[in-house]
C-alpha cells in the first residue's frame, strides 16, 4: 500500500497541486515578502519530497519564482556562494580521480589491507557478505578519521565518492554498492559534531560565540563534549544503520582485479582468515595497468596518471589543511587540483569529456537552497521563527530539558533552511536566550551543532546534495538512510549527549 500511495503521489498531476496548495497555506496565512518567501519554500520542499520531476528542474521553477516575486539579484544568490562551486569543481575532481585510474588504484590497496590475500588471489573462499562487513567498518572508520585532516564534510565527501564508487563496483549486488557509497561518506559526515574543525556549521558557531559574546570553545574543550557521544559513537551507530538498511545477499559474488574467480558465499565452508594481509602496491606498478581515459593527456616521463592525481590532490589537501594560516576559502584548493588535474601537458584527463561525465544540473539545487536561506533571512523569517521557538521555552526548568527543546526548535528550523543559513540566524538569537536565561552558553550551541546535524532531507544540506551528484545512490535511499541516522540520533544519541552534559555540568 505504501509503495503504490509513493506512485500515486510522485505523479506530476498529483505533485504540483499538493505542492501549491501547501505553498498557499503560509502566503495567506502571512502575507507580505515573508508569506511569499514562506510560500515558494513550502512548494520547493514538496516538489523535492514528492519528486515528480528532477531536484535540478524543481530548482530552476524555484529560481524563476524569486525572480518574479522578489529579483533576479535574490534569486542567483545562491550562485555566489562557494559552497556551489565546491561541488561543481567536486564533481570535476571526480572525473578526473575515476578518469585517472587512481580511484581504481586506491580501491585495489583498501580491499588489500581488508581482505586476505589468499581470498583475493582465488586461493581461498569468503562469504560477501563478511567481505563486505570488512570494508564497510574499515572505510567507515578511515573516512571519519580523515575529519582531522580535512576540515570540510563537503570536501570529504566529493574526495572519497569516486574511490568509493570503484570498491563497491566489485560487487554485483547493487544493495552492498549503496551501502559501500553511503556507509563511509555518512560516516566522515555524521561524525562531524565531534571536532570543532570537521564542518563549517561548528566554525562558524564558535566564530559568532566569540565575536558576539567574548566566548571562546577551545579544540580539545569541543572534543571532550562532544567527541565520546557524538564523534565515536554515533559513527558507529551510523555504519550499523547503513549496514542494516544495505547489504548483499547471500548468493551474490565479489569480484577482485587480477583474480581468475569471483569470491562467492561457500556457506559452512567460510574459511575464517583473521590475519589481513597486506601487500605492498605500488603506484607506478598499477598505473600502467589501470583503465584510464584514452582521450586524457598522454603520459610522459615521470609519475603515472594515478600518481599524478594523488599529487594533485595532495596540492588541494594541503590548502585545506592550512587554512588558519591563509585564510583561503575551501573552493580555492578545489580550483587548485581541478587546473591541475586537466591541465594539458601535465594533467591527468582531458576537458572535452567533462559533458559526458558529470551532471551540472545538481548546481542548480545548491544554488536554489542556498538562495532560499537568503531570502529567510532577508525577509526576516528565520530571525522571527527562531525567535518565536525559543521564546516558547519556559524558563527554570531543568538543563536537559532547556538543551532538548533548543535541540527541537534548531532542528525545525532547518527543516526550511540550508544548515549554514541556519547556524549563521540562530546563534546569536541563542546566545541572547543563554545570557537570559542564566543558561551555560557552551551546551547551549552544542546542541545547536547536534540539531544541525540531523537531516531528513537531501535540501537541508549541500553535503547531502553532493552525494546524491555523484548518481550511485538515488533520492529515495539517501532520505531513508539519512531519516534512520537522524532518528536513531534523536531517541537514543542524544539522550546519552545529555547525561554526558549532566556529568559535566
Amino acid at each position: 500500500m505504501t509503495g503504490r500511495l509513493r506512485e500515486r503521489l510522485d505523479r506530476p498531476a498529483v505533485a504540483f497541486p499538493i505542492a501549491a496548495i501547501a505553498g498557499a497555506v503560509p502566503l495567506v496565512a502571512v502575507g507580505g515578502d515573508p508569506g511569499w518567501m514562506l510560500s515558494i519554500t513550502v512548494f520547493c520542499i514538496g516538489l523535492w519530497v514528492l519528486a515528480p520531476i528532477r531536484p535540478g528542474y524543481t530548482s530552476v521553477i524555484g529560481i524563476g519564482l524569486l525572480a518574479a516575486v522578489f529579483s533576479p539579484e535574490m534569486a542567483l544568490s545562491g550562485f555566489s556562494s562557494s559552497a556551489t562551486w565546491l561541488v561543481g569543481f567536486g564533481l570535476l575532481m571526480g572525473v578526473a580521480t575515476r578518469r585517472s585510474g587512481l580511484a581504481g588504484l586506491a580501491s585495489d590497496r583498501v580491499i588489500a589491507r581488508c581482505v586476505p590475500a589468499s581470498v583475493r588471489s582465488g586461493d581461498g573462499t569468503m562469504a560477501p557478505t563478511r567481505i563486505y562487513r570488512r570494508l564497510l567498518i574499515g572505510l567507515g572508520l578511515s573516512a571519519h578519521a580523515l575529519a582531522l585532516l580535512v576540515p570540510s564534510a563537503l570536501v570529504r565527501v566529493l574526495l572519497l565518492a569516486p574511490i568509493l564508487s570503484a570498491i563497491g563496483s566489485r560487487f554485483d549486488d547493487r544493495t552492498a554498492r549503496v551501502g559501500l557509497y553511503l556507509g563511509p561518506l555518512f560516516a566522515t559526515f555524521y561524525g562531524s559534531p565531534g571536532f570543532l574543525t570537521a564542518d563549517l556549521p561548528n566554525i562558524i558557531i564558535s566564530g559568532l560565540a566569540a565575536s558576539l559574546a567574548d566566548h571562546t570553545i577551545a579544540w580539545s574543550e569541543w572534543a571532550v563534549h562532544l567527541y565520546p557521544v557524538m564523534g565515536i559513537t554515533r559513527v558507529i551507530a551510523v555504519i550499523a544503520v547503513v549496514y542494516v538498511l544495505f547489504r548483499p545477499d547471500a548468493d551474490s559474488t565479489v569480484t577482485f582485479a587480477g583474480a581468475d574467480a569471483d569470491v562467492e558465499n561457500v556457506g559452512s565452508e567460510d574459511v575464517d582468515v583473521e590475519d589481513v594481509d597486506v601487500e605492498d602496491v605500488d603506484a607506478e606498478d598499477v598505473g600502467a595497468g589501470t583503465a584510464v581515459d584514452p582521450e586524457g593527456t598522454d603520459d610522459a616521463d615521470g609519475p603515472s596518471r594515478p600518481g599524478r592525481m594523488l599529487a594533485f590532490l595532495l596540492v588541494g589537501t594541503a590548502i585545506w589543511m592550512t587554512d588558519f594560516i591563509h585564510g583561503l576559502d575551501p573552493v580555492v584548493g578545489a580550483l587548485a587540483v581541478v587546473v591541475l588535474a586537466f591541465l594539458p601537458g601535465i594533467g591527468v584527463v582531458s576537458f572535452e569529456i567533462v559533458d559526458a561525465e558529470a551532471d551540472f544540473t545538481i548546481l542548480f539545487f545548491v544554488a536554489v537552497v542556498l538562495s532560499i536561506g537568503d531570502g529567510l533571512a532577508s525577509t526576516g523569517v528565520s530571525e522571527t521563527a527562531a525567535t518565536a521557538l525559543l521564546g516558547s521555552i519556559p524558563a527554570d526548568v531543568p538543563l536537559a530539558v532547556s538543551l532538548t527543546l533548543v535541540y527541537l526548535s534548531t532542528a525545525v528550523l532547518a527543516l526550511l533552511m540550508e544548515g549554514l543559513a541556519v547556524a549563521s540566524v540562530l546563534t546569536p538569537v541563542l546566545i541572547q536566550f543563554a545570557e537570559a536565561s542564566g543558561l551555560p552558553l557552551t551546551p547551549v550551541l552544542l546542541s545547536e551543532t547536534l540539531a544541525l546535524s540531523t537531516y531528513f532531507f537531501p535540501y537541508q544540506s549541500a553535503v547531502l546534495i553532493a552525494m546524491l551528484a555523484e548518481g550511485d545512490v538515488e533520492t529515495g535511499e539517501l532520505i531513508r538512510t539519512t531519516a534512520a541516522c537522524s532518528l536513531v540520533t534523536m531517541v537514543v544519541l542524544f539522550p546519552l549527549q545529555l547525561l554526558w552534559f549532566g556529568v559535566l555540568y
